[in-house]
């Protein structure tokens, strides 16, 4: 297996854990939320490095920029949920939390679909 697909598959797992988390109430969930961000920000920063390196992307340069574009969105709403939600706004205003992280998950689960499928492709 690639290096890609397997932070990829990582990545995948952490954000579903996130998930589940964010359903769970309390300090605990809290806590499980930000260890499991920091775990994904590890992931997606291993991501940049081996989008750039995956040779099934190199012999393609057309699918490794659109990758990288796609990359970069789901980097980007991640960030703009993340500085949105710090930990005691999670508390303030745990509904709104919700929202956010099922409209952002719908995004990461249309990223991890595509690259996969794509990745498979090639």
């Amino acid at each position: 297996m690639a290096e890609l697909d397997r932070i990829l598959g990582e990545a995948q797992e952490t954000h579903l854990q996130m998930q589940q988390a964010v359903k769970s109430s309390g300090e605990r969930a809290v806590r499980d939320i930000v260890r499991l961000r920091t775990r994904f920000a590890t992931l997606v920063a291993e991501m940049m490095g081996s989008i750039k390196a995956d040779s099934r992307l190199q012999a393609r340069p057309e699918i490794g920029q659109e990758f990288q574009e796609k990359f970069f969105e789901m980097r980007q709403a991640l960030a703009q949920h993340q500085s949105k939600w710090r930990s005691n706004n999670i508390d303030e205003d745990p509904a709104g939390y919700r929202r956010s992280t099922d409209e952002l998950g719908r995004k990461q689960d249309d990223f991890y679909t595509w690259a996969k499928n794509t990745l498979a492709g090639l």
